[in-house]
């Protein structure tokens, strides 16, 4: 509803009353001061501008402008300034009518004005000479050329999108139509991001950043911000279905202070009008309707090709109108509602291996010789060294000689006689579904049904509420549920799919709220603030449905373990080796709550040719993180073929013998391990600010310029009880003597006295800079500058969002290895879990985690320490923008525009970990020089010489380098040279990443002309970063690089960016087919009935491939690399690339060869050659990070069209019942994907899935009344 603008509406009626003459008199005096005209929208809302001229072009003051909303007939009346100017700045997105009336003058009434969110609409009529008692009555639309502000971006309003084909399960996630999957058909935006998904990531605006999820994302001018990214379209599409969202805006440059992020989406939701109005829908989807994909599998019932089976339906209503039917509130209280509901199943059935019934008899016969563990110490003490008897077997006649060897004892041999077998391991079996058994084999003997299904459903509400002539308010509310069956079906293999309590036991019933309290104020005509309250919360609930007394691992007899899931829920009982079962339950039940509240204020103010926008907000985010239910993860029981193989006089095993599950059934796993968590929730904490300021402009008719300024603090990580550790390199660790030790959020004894150890960055100056200049009456130019900071993945974001720095000494992760002198467990399944020590939380010590040391308890592997850097760990994403362009008005309807776009993103995350060398704890290449020194343990370096004939002591000591004196000298040389050799030190907040974007957009834009409405966009563009992996965080020398020239830290990674596409192409497109009533056939009722009401849409994208980032399966001897580079090969010419297009059927790039006797062929240095002279040793790979010799992965076509039929149903002029049918991917394209880019792989450059959906096609009905 357009309710805001209420405040300066005359009216008659009913409504009279409630607009005074005195404020009457006040707002018309006031609007007929100089400098009244707002001349930018606020949050959520747009606007209507323009200069009212005569026939010459001179302005005409006191004009008496009128806007009237068509769905809810509520009017805005204004009068023009001294130079002609008028604005209105509150609108609700809709349909307008304006009426200019002067003295003088015809009047002039212009209908279908459309005015869309965060834009505004410029109507600059020219009046007629005339008496103002006669009427010009405009239909058309007028033009929709852009003359006050730079944005770039677009919108997509209902009408058009409700057109066009929007999919279930779209980007092959199972869920409902969402509305944000529109987001990338609009310019600007791509979804190829490295990190999450289009349901959980936002995407990547002006190309730059490879991990995407920095666009801020907003529900009627609020944002709504999780703290893991700055926009999260779970806020949207999860609890406001497509069906109640009215239109939605991505703005990509340009756009006012008032906005954070790297662009801006926003959803308005629907509203009620001054007529009742809905409708009823239903969405259908089958495997009937579904194309063959080009990656097809077997049903493993049949042996034959199956086309996944899945059922999906969407149904739900909406209804709009005055929230009370009668009375004086008709009029001034209205309300949307809308309820969505989803229902999805699929099934894929998956072949499983469970032990046989002989094995679970102790029967392995035919499988491998067992040898019983339980007799070790028997066979050792005949034969004098550690041995075992085969099962079935006894010692010789004498422990050497002829008669050494092992004889039968007549009882079965490999079979397990019941009386040694585990009472727990028999009782974790007990509850295996032999009789569903297909065959009596040790594996693939079961078929899993594989359930997969979903009940979600969303409701939507708004209520307007014009309170008085000088307040509007505005409610939304929203709720969203998800619920998947219990369990969850899985497309992995590792994955146990079969009955509980086996099955992996996930199921999960995340929940959506949303709520908005918006409130508009007039002081008066040229003083509005704007109130705005947020509410989002999403919870994600995942649950372990082993999770039960009936399937505790204490109901099996397995106890010692802790409260929680260790000992409330059905182990993970795992298996490898010789004919292995698939494993045993295995998921913990996690949630993870995030929680944002947002409060904004924007105050507008008027001023001669100035509309200066005063705001700020403040946001309250927060996220709940609980890795275990209960306390503790699910026990995991890992059982091996080590227990029951046999072991050599030399001390080894006999290979080929032992058998994982008969270790299980002897109660002799290989590790038991699990973790306890002394908090089992840490509670994150973020409060950012933003105030800001706003000048729009009008210097003239033709020039307007944006003038913003926002400042963002963004604080770092806080958890709310000071639940955190961290790696301190300036804190002295009590064991080494040296710095480097772990610290402890809080305050008091063996504490930092601190919430955390980085610091707050204050200086986020954002200025934002716009040009808007009109060159004629058809042509403006833009520009736009600006500097944008973002949560996404930065200060509030990605790992770092949920436990800051983690919490080491805060939980206990025992892990109970078996002996390995003895091969014998250390955890016996029938005595339970062994004692442990709990974590002691701050009590832990300096100490705590510190390893490869000399000193008792402390000589182990150290545990992993995060190190959260002062000033990295406070830096906020930020993105430089600046954009130049000409739009372009061909006819009335008809817009083009050519704009040049650039974009530079700093302190952004990267894909790989280790961006900066020494706080990632690598070895420096600077000590590649060693060569194998660096492989040797320290206690032989001083007898020990390299591949050039050294002392590797000597050598150690002219690299200026030592060992430190408390280090554990059995450890190789290259462990102690690291910085901090005493932990696995993490450089958690690894903001360090750069990114430069630059590219030409073509955009052309058709109203509805003769029915058609045609919305395309074209980007040539491309970009570059560092944003990805990394084979060495330090300078690399020119010596080690493989390539002659040197390199900065990370200059060498810095290349084309992996999601770069560089043509990117989309059209839109919806025909009200010229067929029926006015048209082809109109002439006679029964042309009309069968061919009249047909509308038919398109979406159509393309864009290129992006460069592939190739790795090698192994590289050259190298303790400083860490992503392993394939090596280009010199004496390599022509393209790299086997085939034109890509295949699924072989490989699609040139082999690499080569061995120890054939030298290299093909683009890359063959693994195999790796330490030859082709492929030094203790160099680094030199192949460019992604697109080495041009190569880039599959391009995209795809096109999806819809036909819909109308059929009026008689009962008002509004009631029709359309039907529709949807066919996506028409051309049954084949994007291959899951590319295997692993030089020396046998499957090098050989496509194993199809990366989007074979054709598929879906129906729907929809009433509207």
């Amino acid at each position: 509803m357009q309710f805001a603008e209420k405040a300066f509406t005359t009216t008659s009626g009913p409504l009279r009353r409630f607009f005074s003459p005195p404020l009457l008199r006040s707002i018309v005096l006031a609007s007929m001061l100089p400098g009244t005209a707002m001349l930018a929208q606020l949050a959520g809302k747009g606007a209507i501008s323009g200069i009212v001229d005569d026939p010459t072009g001179a302005a005409i003051p006191n004009a008496k402008v009128t806007v009237t909303n068509t769905a809810t007939g509520v009017s805005v009346t204004s009068i023009t300034t001294a130079a002609g100017d008028y604005n209105f700045s509150t609108l609700d997105p809709g349909g307008y009518t304006i009426k200019v009336e002067a003295p003088g003058f015809e009047t002039q009434q212009q209908q279908n004005v459309n005015v869309n969110a965060l834009e505004t609409t410029n109507y600059s009529p020219k009046l007629t000479l005339g008496s103002s008692s006669e009427t010009v009555n405009i239909s058309t639309a007028p033009p929709q050329l852009q003359t006050a502000d730079a944005t770039l971006g677009g919108t997509l309003e209902a009408e058009m999108y409700s057109a066009l084909p929007v999919e279930m399960g779209a980007f092959g996630s199972q869920d409902q139509r969402r509305a944000t999957d529109f987001a990338y058909l609009l310019p600007g935006v791509q979804g190829n991001q490295t990190s999450g998904g289009t349901t959980t990531n936002s995407g990547i605006v002006n190309g730059v950043g490879s991990r995407g999820g920095a666009t801020a994302i907003y529900v009627n001018g609020v944002p709504f911000t999780n703290v893991s990214g700055e926009g999260d379209p779970r806020f949207v599409w999860s609890a406001i279905s497509v069906d109640a969202v009215g239109q939605f805006q991505v703005q990509t440059s340009g756009y006012s202070a008032m906005y954070e992020g790297e662009g801006v989406q926003n959803y308005n939701v629907k509203q009620g009008g001054k007529g009742y109005h809905g409708s009823v829908y239903e969405f259908f989807r089958n495997t009937a309707l579904d194309s063959w994909g080009f990656v097809k599998s077997n049903n493993p019932y049949t042996g034959l090709p199956q086309k996944p089976v899945e059922h999906q339906n969407e149904f739900g209503l909406t209804i709009g109108g005055p929230l009370l039917p009668f009375g004086s509130l008709r009029e001034k209280l209205f309300y949307f509602g809308n309820y969505t509901g989803f229902r999805s199943t699929s099934t894929h059935p998956t072949i499983q291996s469970y032990p046989s019934v002989a094995e679970q008899q102790g029967n392995f016969q035919g499988i491998a010789n067992i040898y019983d563990p339980n007799t070790e110490t028997a066979c050792t003490a005949f034969y004098g060294y550690e041995c075992r008897y085969q099962f079935g077997y006894t010692h010789g006649t004498s422990p050497t000689g002829a008669g050494s060897a092992q004889v039968p004892t007549g009882a079965p041999i490999n079979v397990i006689p019941n009386s040694e077998m585990s009472k727990v391991a028999l009782a974790l079996q007990s509850l295996l579904p032999n009789s569903q058994l297909i065959n009596a084999n040790p594996t693939n003997n079961f078929i899993a049904p594989n359930v997969k299904g979903l009940n979600n459903y969303s409701t939507t509400h708004r209520i307007d509420y014009i309170a008085s002539g000088k307040d509007v308010l505005t409610i939304i509310g929203g709720y969203g549920r998800q619920v998947s069956s219990s369990p969850v079906g899985s497309t992995s293999t590792t994955n146990n799919q079969g009955p509980e309590p086996y099955n992996y036991g996930q199921a999960y019933a995340p929940k959506t709220y949303v709520g908005i309290i918006q409130e508009t104020h007039v002081f008066k005509p040229n003083l509005l603030n704007q109130f705005n309250y947020g509410f989002g919360r999403y919870a994600s609930l995942d649950f372990n449905v082993n999770q039960t007394p009936k399937y505790a691992a204490t109901t099996f007899g397995y106890n010692g373990a802790p409260a929680g899931e260790a000992s409330g829920a059905f182990p993970n009982v795992t298996f490898s080796g010789v004919d292995a079962p698939t494993s045993f339950a295995g998921y913990t039940a996690v949630i993870g709550i995030a929680n944002s509240f947002e409060l904004l204020d924007n105050l507008q103010w008027t001023l001669g040719k100035h509309s200066l926008t005063f705001g700020g907000m403040i946001s309250w985010l927060e996220y709940s993180d609980t890795p275990a239910v209960g306390g503790s993860t699910v026990v995991t029981i890992s059982n091996a073929v080590t227990e029951t193989a046999g072991i050599q006089s030399n001390g080894s095993l006999i290979s080929s013998t032992g058998v994982g599950y008969a270790s299980f059934l002897l109660g002799q796993p290989d590790n038991v391990s699990f973790t306890q968590y002394a908090v089992a929730t840490t509670n994150a904490r973020f409060r950012p600010m933003s105030p800001y300021v706003q000048d729009t402009w009008k210097v003239n008719n033709k020039l307007t310029l944006d003038l913003g300024l926002r400042y963002d603090f963004y604080p770092t990580y806080r958890e709310a009880h000071d639940v955190m550790s961290y790696f301190d390199p300036n804190l002295l660790n009590p064991v080494t003597g040296t710095n480097g030790a772990l610290n402890f959020a809080g305050s008091g004894a063996g504490t930092c006295n601190c919430h955390t150890p980085v610091s707050n960055y204050f200086k986020n100056i954002g200025p934002r800079i716009g040009l808007a200049y009109q060159v004629d009456p058809k042509t403006v130019f833009h520009a736009s500058y600006g500097v944008i900071y973002s949560h996404g993945n930065g200060v509030a974001g990605s790992a770092a969002s949920s436990q800051g720095t983690k919490t080491l000494g805060f939980s206990a992760s025992p892990n109970f290895q078996a002996n390995t002198a003895t091969y014998l467990t250390s955890a016996p399944l029938d005595a339970g879990v062994p004692a442990y020590i709990p974590s002691a939380g701050r009590a832990s010590g300096a100490q705590y985690g510190t390893g490869y040391t000399t000193t008792a308890g402390y000589t182990g592997s150290p545990s992993t320490a995060y190190y959260g850097d002062p000033y990295y760990g406070s830096r906020a994403p930020q993105f430089i923008n600046y954009a130049a362009g000409f739009q372009h008005q061909w006819t009335s309807t008809f817009t083009s525009s050519i704009s040049y776009v650039g974009s530079q993103g700093h302190f952004l995350a990267t894909d790989g970990s280790n961006p900066r060398g020494y706080w990632a704890d690598q070895l420096d290449p600077k000590y590649l020089g060693l060569g194998s020194c660096l492989s040797t343990a320290v206690s032989k370096l001083a007898t020990t010489t390299n591949g050039a004939g050294a002392n590797c002591a000597t050598a150690l000591q002219q690299a200026g380098a030592s060992v430190p004196a408390w280090f554990n000298t059995g450890q190789q040389l290259n462990v102690a040279l690291k910085p901090f050799p005493q932990y696995a030190v993490n450089d958690n907040y690894n903001q360090v990443g750069n990114a430069h974007y630059n590219a030409l957009q073509l955009v052309a834009n058709l109203r509805v002309t003769h029915g058609i409405t045609i919305m395309s966009s074209y980007t040539w563009g491309r970009g570059i970063d560092d944003t990805g992996t990394f084979r060495s965080g330090y300078a690399i020398p020119a010596a080690y690089s493989n390539t002659g020239r040197s390199y900065k830290a990370d200059a060498i990674e810095r290349t084309v960016s992996s999601v770069n596409q560089p043509h990117h192409f989309v059209f839109t497109g919806v025909e009200h087919l010229p067929f029926g009533a006015g048209h082809f056939g109109g002439e006679h009722a029964w042309t009309r009935a069968i061919l009249g009401g047909f509308e038919f849409s398109q979406i159509v994208q393309i864009y290129s491939g992006s460069p592939l980032a190739l790795t090698a399966t192994s590289c050259q001897t190298n303790p400083a690399q860490s992503t392993c580079e394939p090596t280009l090969n010199p004496a390599f010419t022509g393209s790299a690339r086997l085939t034109k297009h890509w295949s699924g059927f072989g490989p699609n790039i040139v082999a690499s060869t080569g061995s120890a006797t054939v030298a290299p062929s093909g683009p890359f240095i063959a693994p195999a050659l790796a330490n030859t002279v082709y492929m030094p040793a203790y160099t680094f790979g030199n192949a460019p990070r992604t697109a080495p010799y041009g190569l880039t992965g599959p391009g995209y076509f795809g096109m999806d069209i819809s036909l819909r039929r109308s059929f009026p149903l008689h009962i008002n002029d509004k009631t029709k019942f359309d039907i529709q049918a949807d066919l996506y991917n028409v051309t049954n394209f084949v994007q291959f994907g899951n590319i295997n880019l692993s030089v020396g792989n046998a499957s090098f450059g050989v496509p194993s899935t199809q990366a989007n959906n074979p054709r598929q096609a879906q129906f729907s009905g929809r009433i509207e009344f």
